[in-house]
């Protein structure tokens, strides 16, 4: 079973947007985070897309739709098969994802693995 963590660091926590978000959203995030804890390899797209561009091949997006809008949650894989969270976002343009994967790829090197949290 794969563990999860999400990280204190950057404007808003994993935690903080959760808090904020409808019911909608965070029941399609409980299922989707269940199915990434228990290592289902078969995660791909609409739910997950791994990047392919070399700069942000570290990244993945958990991609999900609920309550007429769109969220993705840019996260990293470890060696080990840990998953760190590192920034939700609610997409209502082209760019945005552009925005997110910058600021992530800031958020991973700023990452100590002494702050992380695991999400239960």
């Amino acid at each position: 079973m794969r563990r999860i963590f999400y990280s204190k660091e950057g404007k808003e926590s994993i935690s903080a947007f959760l808090e904020k978000a409808d019911i909608k959203v965070k029941k399609k995030f409980s299922f989707l985070l269940g199915l990434i804890r228990n290592g289902k390899p078969v995660l791909c797209e609409p739910y997950v897309k791994h990047f392919s561009i070399e700069k942000y091949k570290a990244l993945y997006e958990l991609r999900m739709k609920a309550g007429g809008t769109m969220v993705r949650v840019i996260y990293c894989e470890r060696e080990n098969g840990d998953i760190i969270f590192l920034y939700a976002f609610y997409k209502k343009d082209k760019r945005d994802t552009q925005k997110a994967l910058d600021y992530s790829l800031k958020l991973l090197e700023l990452v100590d693995e002494n702050e992380l949290t695991e999400i239960l």
